[in-house]
């Protein structure tokens, strides 16, 4: 898929746990492509979600693309981890800790064949980003501050950060997506596209609804 491909993904932080096989396959039927899943360490973020084995877990379950989002610190110590539970893309923060670098970290990601992507927290500016973007296949710009689901949309914080990505991009004829997550419904996933996102990570907004085939419609008619 290229980057002007609009496309949902479920993010699984909004599902329930309680029958995982079920809610991946739930989001199947609603037309989902790719499946968020966010992985939050207490220590980066101010909350504790799963780590690789919930991963593992999701992959037995299906054969959806996995997007992977690191949301720790030192995610190169635990890469591998990731890599080996089956994600096929991988983004990790550039404001984490590392025992080595964010470049080492990528560099690995796309060794194992992995795509890969950096992700700015809703006060990182762009500009932290340039140092990769040669190297990316995604960049998520988090349009709520990382580590709950429900908050409301960031718009002034985060979308004149995502025009510039998108204008950098399209002026060095580079391909890689452009991904929010946070705050993303009907009303607010358009204008993230009409800043030149294409990836749109739902959470509360697709998994919450009892219909989620109609939510998926919706959210996908919202951004076509």
């Amino acid at each position: 898929m290229d980057h002007t491909t609009n496309l949902i993904l479920p993010s699984l932080l909004a599902s329930d746990w309680s029958n995982i096989d079920a809610q991946v396959k739930r989001a199947a039927s609603a037309g989902a492509q790719w499946l968020h899943l966010d992985v939050m360490d207490g220590n980066f973020v101010d909350n504790i979600s799963f780590g690789p084995q919930m991963v593992q877990v999701v992959r037995n379950c299906t054969d959806m693309y996995l997007d992977v989002h690191l949301m720790i610190h030192r995610p190169d110590h635990y890469l591998e981890r990731f890599i080996k539970a089956g994600a096929q893309n991988i983004t990790i923060h550039v404001e984490a800790n590392y025992d080595t670098s964010v470049a080492e970290t990528l560099k690995r990601i796309r060794a194992a064949g992995l795509h890969c992507g950096v992700a700015l927290h809703p006060n990182t500016p762009f500009e932290a980003a340039l140092p990769f973007v040669q190297d990316i296949d995604l960049l998520l710009v988090m349009t709520v501050v990382p580590g709950f689901g429900g908050q409301p949309f960031m718009e002034k914080e985060t979308m004149p950060k995502l025009a510039a990505a998108r204008d950098y991009r399209d002026a060095h004829g580079l391909k890689f997506h452009l991904e929010v997550d946070g705050g993303i419904y009907t009303n607010t996933a358009p204008i993230a596209k009409q800043h030149g996102a294409n990836l749109f990570v739902c959470g509360t907004s697709s998994f919450g609804p009892p219909d989620m085939n109609q939510s998926m419609r919706d959210l996908a008619a919202s951004v076509a």
